[in-house]
């Protein structure tokens, strides 16, 4: 995955801490966003789609074909977000406590949050 460049002038900060900045995660391979739905009636989920909508709008229009008394969706919009230090802070000091957390152990904690409907609906 391509990093974002912290001082890239054309990065759109989302939130600005003391010494770090969260921005959204933007280059090759990373989707705009990751669509999906939910039917609110008995809990189907669409098959997750990246950069495009069409296919989870498909979706629920052709379950609710199926079952023509499910017709209300909790449609999802999930983005990859990175933590960057901000171009003025000072260099960080080192951490106290244990190492740092594996890419797997995050990668984990991502599919069970998502998985346990957590993930708030993010609009652009």
């Amino acid at each position: 995955m391509t990093h974002h460049n912290p001082h890239d002038p054309h990065a759109a900060s989302i939130v600005k801490a003391a010494d770090r900045v969260l921005i959204q995660e933007r280059g090759p391979g990373v989707p705009e966003g990751i669509y999906g739905a939910e039917c609110m009636s008995c809990e189907a989920l669409s098959p997750p789609s990246g950069d495009d909508s069409l296919p989870v709008a498909v979706w629920a229009v052709q379950h609710s074909q199926d079952h023509p008394e499910q017709t209300l969706f909790l449609a999802r919009t999930e983005r990859h977000w990175r933590v960057v230090p901000r171009a003025d802070a000072p260099p960080p000091t080192a951490p106290s406590g244990p190492g740092p957390v594996g890419p797997a152990f995050v990668g984990l904690m991502c599919l069970l949050t998502a998985l346990s409907g957590l993930l708030p609906a993010l609009t652009s």
